[in-house]
């Protein structure tokens, strides 16, 4: 438990249990711990008394803090600005609107928006020519690592590295050479190859 001395702090928490008495929540206060008796005095006094009580130095208000529950919430933060920041590198480097629908589960309307606001209107239209024989070894050597070395990370996660180990290829021509080493076409391209 943490005391608080801030005394605005101390006044909010004071209009808050007020509140919560005003709007039904009476059943949960009794159940944290207060007596009816003390509800109710509190309930009646004007909001001065509520600042004067704040101010007093006595006055011993402390907190508890789920420290999962943030923890938990600040990860997910981090997860979703971390999917934004892919999601404009995969638009930036040529993704297929498909793809990104699919890695990034945003509408098709959602995702050349984005390519809209990131590129200019010519960008990334058409079909790259595929790289030459030794480089695509090279690429499918580096995705063979990357997806046994990283099992479990997210299959946008293991295009992000291959990316990054071929920076000068858009990613929906890295897709296409995938495609072509696996049985089934597992990555979305679509028919031109662009972003369209």
């Amino acid at each position: 438990m943490i005391a608080l001395t801030n005394t605005v702090i101390k006044r909010l928490i004071l209009e808050q249990i007020v509140e919560m008495i005003d709007t039904g929540g009476i059943d949960e206060l009794l159940q944290a711990g207060f007596s009816a008796e003390f509800l109710d005095l509190v309930r009646h006094r004007p909001a001065r008394d509520l600042i004067k009580l704040a101010e007093f130095p006595h006055l011993d208000i402390r907190i508890r803090i789920n420290e999962h529950t943030i923890t938990s919430f600040l990860h997910q933060l981090d997860q979703m600005r971390r999917d934004a920041v892919l999601r404009e590198y995969f638009v930036v480097h040529g993704a297929s609107v498909r793809l990104i629908c699919d890695l990034f589960k945003v509408t098709a309307e959602e995702a050349r928006a984005l390519r809209a606001q990131l590129l200019p209107p010519e960008a990334l239209s058409g079909r790259e020519r595929m790289p030459p024989d030794d480089v695509r070894d090279a690429i499918y050597r580096r995705w063979r690592e990357i997806t046994t070395t990283l099992p479990v990370v997210t299959p946008r996660e293991r295009l992000y590295q291959l990316h990054q180990s071929f920076p000068q290829l858009r990613i929906d021509t890295l897709c296409r050479l995938l495609n072509e080493f696996e049985s089934e076409s597992a990555w979305l391209v679509s028919d031109l190859g662009g972003l369209h």
